[in-house]
């Protein structure tokens, strides 16, 4: 008899069908009371990330599907189960390259939502997207006598496609903003909006004229509504675990660390909340396999297109102390820090007195951002790969020789002229870094310690590899500062073998010249 898997809803965004189906879900209506504490609502975060499947949850809510809450937290709260009608609008299933195929997607949307409640708009009501959905919040607050719930999904969609183009941005704007006027001119008929998107345009004329939101992406209290708390993960998904830590060989405990090392690591607010992204813990969990499903799900062309405009360097952007304003900023090719932060390539690391320091949440994520970047070191390599493969190997069996003489090889094909003879040190620190990052490694640079920074951590599952950066010095003095000043002392009751690595860059080479290394 073949045993009875967990179901793991991928792709399904429907609440209904999650629980008629009896796939996994997790409880996330505890927060709804919260929510009905106010009245209109905005979130950012990532995508992939649940929004859409909690907007369906927030639909069967307000729609008074008592049964398909049975067990779950709001059960326990609400008494009532008053039916609302509800007007869900998803822009994620719209071209936002074409504004005006947007604006026809919409008409189309709120036109059958009109028909589903037997709501006739007067014929002679301009077909305009603004007017129409007035319209029907209007008919539809006089036909049921309730007020009328607004959702909307991924809302930037026809904005965030056209960024890259200032006339087609503008006109997506103009063209936008009597939609979502509606939710002021209609408020007495409206009894809760909720707006999701992976951008925060709130300060752009989209938004001139309806700026009563809470915006609470960045609101401690909703810091584990999209995505999964560790409590969470270890609860609906042992079945997962166990079976993915006897393919891999790994004990439950070592699994639950690599799963934490790939996907956990988001924070969106000042609490201390991580979370994973539930995209590719379900795809893992599924498959039984430990791919990089969110990175795949989605296109990085925007993204590229920042970074090649941007004058700051991707260290640059992690090392930083920014406010929440710079987080909540609309993107620019002057800064694309807040690009980076919505999209979920970087979150909030620490959190100092109302500013925050960003980093690289997991590994899913380092191998995604080198992918990107990795061009811009290796120009020349045509064997990138093939490399990246050697490197792999050679760290994950301690084969320090093979690492090194790979990392040579690698870092002598960047062309002579683009390594400036004045930063040699810190081109060094940055391209071992993204190296690593691009094997998937939890790596750190510059780690501040009481004898002093360590130059770079990198750890797998099973061994811990400490380097220090001289130029045109003794390899044999590197390694030495490395125990002088007890660079390792921090991993030593890790239980995994440590390796130290002095290293010598030549600047006459343009290279590593030199490497000792030991290990304990």
């Amino acid at each position: 008899m073949i045993p009875t898997r967990p179901k793991y809803p991928i792709g399904i965004q429907s609440f209904s069908e999650i629980r008629k189906g009896g796939y996994i879900y997790v409880d996330k209506t505890g927060y709804i009371p919260l929510l009905l504490e106010g009245k209109y609502y905005f979130m950012s975060r990532p995508r992939r990330f649940g929004k859409s499947l909690f907007l369906s949850t927030l639909e069967a809510y307000f729609l008074g599907k008592k049964e398909l809450f049975e067990g779950l937290a709001v059960a326990e709260w609400e008494k009532d189960w008053i039916e609302y009608p509800v007007v869900h609008i998803d822009f994620n299933t719209m071209d936002g390259t074409d504004i005006e195929t947007v604006k026809r997607t919409l008409l189309w949307q709120l036109s059958r939502i009109a028909e589903a409640y037997g709501v006739v708009i007067p014929e002679d009501a301009p077909r305009e997207i603004g007017t129409y959905f007035a319209e029907l919040v209007i008919s539809l607050h006089a036909k049921t006598g309730q007020q009328v719930v607004v959702l909307i999904d991924e809302y930037d969609k026809a904005l965030i496609e056209v960024l890259h183009d200032e006339d087609k941005l503008s006109a997506a704007t103009t063209a936008l903003r009597p939609f979502f006027n509606v939710l002021k001119s209609c408020d007495d008929k409206i009894k809760f909006a909720f707006i999701t998107g992976v951008s925060r345009f709130r300060n752009t004329t989209i938004f001139s004229g309806f700026n009563n939101p809470s915006d609470i992406s960045l609101d401690e209290r909703f810091a584990g509504l999209f995505g999964l708390i560790q409590d969470e993960l270890e609860l609906h998904f042992r079945d997962g675990i166990e079976a993915l830590a006897e393919k891999y060989e790994y004990s439950y405990d070592m699994m639950l660390s690599v799963l934490k090392d790939k996907y956990d690591g988001y924070r969106f607010t000042d609490a201390k909340v991580y979370v994973y992204n539930p995209f590719s813990v379900l795809n893992a969990m599924s498959k039984r396999r430990l791919e990089d499903a969110w990175v795949q799900s989605g296109s990085s062309r925007i993204l590229q297109t920042y970074l090649r405009r941007s004058h700051f360097t991707f260290d640059e952007m992690t090392s930083r102390w920014v406010s929440d304003s710079d987080l909540q900023a609309t993107y620019s090719t002057e800064n694309p820090l807040s690009l980076l932060f919505q999209t979920g390539y970087l979150t909030i690391r620490d959190y100092k007195r109302d500013f925050y320091r960003l980093g690289i949440p997991n590994q899913e994520v380092q191998s995604a951002i080198v992918n990107l970047l990795i061009p811009e070191f290796v120009k020349g390599t045509t064997e990138v790969r093939t490399i990246e493969w050697n490197l792999s190997e050679a760290i994950e069996t301690g084969d320090v020789d093979l690492m090194m003489l790979t990392l040579k090889g690698l870092l002598a094909s960047i062309p002579y002229h683009e390594i400036d003879i004045n930063m040699q040190e810190k081109h060094l620190h940055l391209c071992m870094y993204v190296i690593f990052l691009m094997l998937g490694v939890n790596t750190k640079c510059e780690i501040a310690q009481a004898g002093g920074r360590v130059d770079m951590v990198a750890q797998t599952p099973w061994r811990i590899y400490v380097f220090e950066y001289k130029i045109d010095c003794s390899p044999a003095e590197a390694l030495r500062q490395i125990d002088e000043k007890g660079y390792a002392l921090t991993w030593v009751a890790d239980g995994r073998p440590i390796t130290k690595i002095g290293v010598n860059f030549s600047s006459a080479l343009r290279t590593i010249e030199s490497w000792e290394s030991k290990t304990e």
